[in-house]
């Protein structure tokens, strides 16, 4: 554990609570939080969540640019075959990513690999209000909590299991939000 593990865990549940109830401020933890896990990851040798973590301050100005433009604005939900093609294109993109970093000493290339294509692609869904994000956010957590452990970030694994606990609240939250709007 180590001090900034520590900031960047607390940013992280900040925003995951604020995301929840779909408020705006959420945006703002989660780029601190970002901020923060790049120089965490980097040392860990997770080179691909360090560089996840440059993609989640876009996604994270994205949002706060974005979200809550119209009030009171619900969840909606995507088509199957707008999630297949979005796996497949990350699953590709996965593979691709796994194999170019094997070669740079990269911790669980594939896993990693796997783990930062399909949150950046959650992330984004949950900028858009897309209801299934939080379907994505399940799987992508407990492969994560996995990741994190192998690696000794065992605060950040407890954020995760915190974040899997929560993703389902959310998408919980968020149907009862699609059907009362």
């Amino acid at each position: 554990m180590s001090i900034p593990e520590l900031f960047a865990v607390i940013f992280g549940l900040f925003y995951l609570l604020f995301i929840l109830l779909k408020k705006r401020i959420a945006w703002y933890f989660g780029i601190l939080s970002s901020l923060i896990y790049i120089f965490v990851f980097w040392e860990s040798k997770l080179f691909l969540q360090s560089y996840l973590q440059f993609f989640y301050i876009g996604i994270g100005v994205f949002g706060l640019i974005n979200w809550g433009k119209t009030p009171n604005e619900k969840p909606i939900h995507w088509p199957i075959k707008n999630h297949l093609l979005m796996f497949i294109i990350g699953l590709v993109m996965a593979l691709t990513l796994g194999m170019v970093f094997k070669e740079f000493q990269q911790q669980f290339p594939y896993l990693d690999a796997f783990i930062s294509v399909f949150c950046l692609l959650a992330t984004f869904l949950t900028a858009k209000s897309i209801l299934e994000n939080w379907y994505y956010w399940m799987v992508l957590n407990l492969l994560s909590i996995i990741l994190f452990h192998f690696q000794e970030l065992y605060l950040t694994e407890i954020l995760f299991l915190f974040n899997f606990s929560m993703s389902i609240v959310g998408l919980l939250y968020w149907k009862k939000l699609a059907i009362l709007k």
